[in-house]
């Protein structure tokens, strides 16, 4: 078995899941599922817990699971062009995280309070969003005095 594979690349296919045996890749370090018609984060992907780099743009997703949490050592997250709605508040549980790319997916809120508590105190770390893919509940007005 490939069991010391340390990067792995199914990009630009057609999967929309992942078989269970690949949980058996422990020490995979990258994966890079980009491109295909995923719903959902493969369960299998939660038990690679050296994962460094997950790349998981232009799949089909509507959301990020709480289990995210499990990928501790998580340090680049680039999940645009989904249709993901909303963010788990597990996301604040991967303290290493340096990108999160959120670009072109159908968030339709983000408060900036709620994003610094998600976040945590990697708030001010590279975190990606479209202007033109958010829209933000205040309104001119608050805007205009600060708040």
């Amino acid at each position: 078995a490939c069991t010391q594979l340390e990067v792995l690349s199914l990009a630009n296919n057609q999967l929309s899941s992942l078989p269970a045996s690949l949980s058996n890749l422990t020490q995979l370090r990258k994966l890079n599922l980009s491109h295909n018609l995923i719903t959902h984060i493969p369960g299998c992907v939660y038990n690679m817990k050296a994962l460094v780099f997950l790349h998981l743009a232009f799949n089909r997703l509507e959301n990020l699971a709480e289990n995210i949490q499990a990928l501790v050592e998580l340090r680049i997250l680039i999940v645009e062009g989904n249709s993901i709605h909303s963010l788990p508040k597990a996301l604040c549980c991967l303290t290493r995280l340096e990108l999160l790319n959120l670009d072109f997916n159908d968030i339709k809120d983000v408060n900036a309070k709620s994003l610094n508590k998600l976040f945590c105190d990697w708030f001010d770390r590279a975190i990606s969003f479209s202007r033109e893919h958010i829209r933000h509940k205040r309104s001119k007005s608050d805007a205009v005095r600060g708040d």
